[in-house]
Formats: structure tokens, sequence, C-alpha cells
């Protein structure tokens, strides 16, 4: 019977622990909508071969360590009156093409690609960046 009440009184104590309530929060989130023009990106690899695409390093002084480390970035594309996340990538009949990107401390870097290695400049694009930054 002291058994029974001693694992009886630990499950209360350790269900009790465990399902705490945090009301403060403790992370902060930013939005940051910008436009990459079509100046903007660099071409990188040689046209007709694989790794031939278009790429952008943007300065981004809020991917911090703590960010990256800890927090959280999510990348959307602005596709006519919509957002659409980052990777996406879109499908035609003989090739496929795509963004997707990559982060480090201060710097936000975006890449565009077509399978077919013809890809194009993709002009001007509107993007939106959340930042989850713990506290």
């Amino acid at each position: 019977m002291k058994r029974l009440i001693f694992i009886s009184v630990l499950a209360i104590t350790l269900f009790s622990i465990s399902c705490t309530k945090d009301t403060g929060g403790n992370a902060d989130m930013s939005t940051v909508d910008f436009i990459v023009q079509s100046s903007d990106w660099v071409e990188y690899g040689t046209a007709g071969e694989p790794g031939f695409g278009y790429a952008v390093d943007l300065d981004f002084p809020e991917i911090t360590n703590n960010v990256i480390e800890n927090g959280m970035v999510t990348l959307y594309m602005k596709i006519g009156e919509s957002w659409t996340s980052v990777p996406f990538n879109y499908f035609y009949s003989d090739y496929q093409g795509g963004y997707f990107y990559s982060m480090k401390f201060n710097t936000l870097s975006i890449d565009y690609y077509e399978s077919d290695h013809q890809t194009l400049n993709p002009g001007t694009q509107i993007f939106r960046l959340v930042i989850v930054q713990p506290r």
C-alpha cells in the first residue's frame, strides 16, 4: 500500500512540474518585407552547365547568432496577391525552376535556378522575411 501511495504522489508531482504555463512568452518575432530588383541578382556558374543560376546576398543584422542557434527564419515570396513559402519550386513540361535560401550571421542568401541550366534572371521579386528571436 505504501508503494502505491508513493507512486501516486510521484506521478502527481511529476505531472505538476511538467505542466507549468509561461504566459510571458519567450521570443520576439519581426517581419521584414523587401524587394529584390532585377539588377540585384548576380549570375553564378556557366550557362548551359549544372550549377548555373542567380543569387543575391542581403545584409540582415536581425539574423544574429542567437537566431541561427536558437531561433527561426522563414522566407516567403509574393506571387500575385498571395505569399508562398520558400523553398518554392515550379514545373514546366520539360524542366523545373525554383527559389531557395540560406542564412549566416547578418546575411540572407536567396538563389534561383532552372533545371535546364539556361536560367534567366528572375527579375524584380517581393519577399517577406519572418525572424523569431529567442529572448
